[in-house]
């Protein structure tokens, strides 16, 4: 598997392994430039601009829980989201043009097929090069109304496609993650001179973060203990890694994180800090706005 690459590519792959390099491969052939991006690591290798220029995002075989953080970044791109994976019930392709339809179902609408099955290992080298095949296809021609998923039990048996429903409460389709205004800003969250006298205003105005984050790390039996609250302040992912208190040694953690906040709280909690975030989503007049922290950020000549 190659690493990410290509300023033109117009696919992103998320994937490693059999399955991954299949869809590359078949993509390939028809001359399509992909850049790659492992499941361990797409979340900084993944910049938000960079998907704009493509018009489809690929999850080969990844887990439930990435494929939800790249739908949500497919969503704000306004780019093409497909799904492939092999198991042991077959071949199941999932196709969400956000591109052309934007009311279209997302990836946590229905029930997904079993999690096993995107990230069960390809076992079956035929399997696994129909499904590449199916995939590539599938992210040329994304472009349509309506999600739907493909999904073909044996090899030597028909396949059946199935719509999939956009669901009313869903919430990662509430405004404002479909393809919202993406402005590229400086991951800074005190305001200048010039707008001391709207701060009042400012203050109140409420974002939704792309990754939560701690506002509350501690022990039930111990209370504060410096190497839980450190993760104050940090991505909630970091923090859901601990197995036990450093304490007391049980698993007694308790852990606060969420996503939304208020300008005033980010200021408060961050300053001239940057947030561990790739974006911040805002309804602003009544206009959805993506605040795209990455640019600025990985500027070194730019200033927290």
């Amino acid at each position: 598997m190659s690493e990410p690459a290509s300023d033109h590519a117009r696919v992103a792959v998320i994937g490693s392994g059999p399955l991954a390099a299949e869809v590359v491969r078949n993509l390939g052939l028809v001359g399509v430039p992909v850049a790659v991006h492992r499941p361990e690591d797409f979340w900084q290798t993944l910049r938000l601009a960079d998907l704009q220029d493509c018009y489809c995002a690929v999850a080969a075989g990844i887990s439930s829980e990435d494929r939800r953080r790249l739908n949500a970044l497919c969503q704000v791109a306004a780019a093409d989201f497909v799904c492939v994976a092999t198991g042991v019930d077959g071949i199941t392709v999932e196709s969400f043009p956000f591109g052309s339809d934007p009311d279209c179902a997302c990836v946590e609408c229905e029930a997904p097929a079993d999690d096993g099955d995107f990230t069960a290992p390809v076992t079956d080298p035929i399997a696994s090069s129909i499904a590449g095949a199916l995939a590539a296809a599938a992210a040329l021609h994304c472009a349509s109304r309506g999600a739907r998923r493909l999904c073909a039990p044996e090899i030597s048996e028909a396949s059946t496609l199935v719509p999939l429903a956009r669901r009313d409460n869903c919430r990662a389709c509430a405004p404002p993650w479909r393809a919202p205004r993406v402005i590229r800003t400086r991951n800074r969250w005190t305001g200048r001179d010039f707008l001391a006298a709207e701060a009042t205003a400012l203050a109140a105005q409420r974002v939704r973060l792309s990754d939560a984050v701690v506002t509350a790390c501690d022990c039930a039996g111990c209370g504060p203990v410096a190497a839980l609250t450190a993760f104050v302040n940090r991505p909630a992912a970091e923090a859901a890694a601990i197995p036990a208190c450093p304490g007391c040694g049980t698993d007694s953690v308790r852990i606060e994180a969420r996503d939304t906040f208020s300008l005033g709280e980010l200021t408060e909690r961050f300053g001239r800090g940057p947030v561990p975030a790739k974006f911040a989503l805002a309804e602003i007049g009544g206009m959805a706005v993506c605040f795209d922290l990455e640019t600025a950020a990985r500027d070194p000549g730019s200033a927290a």
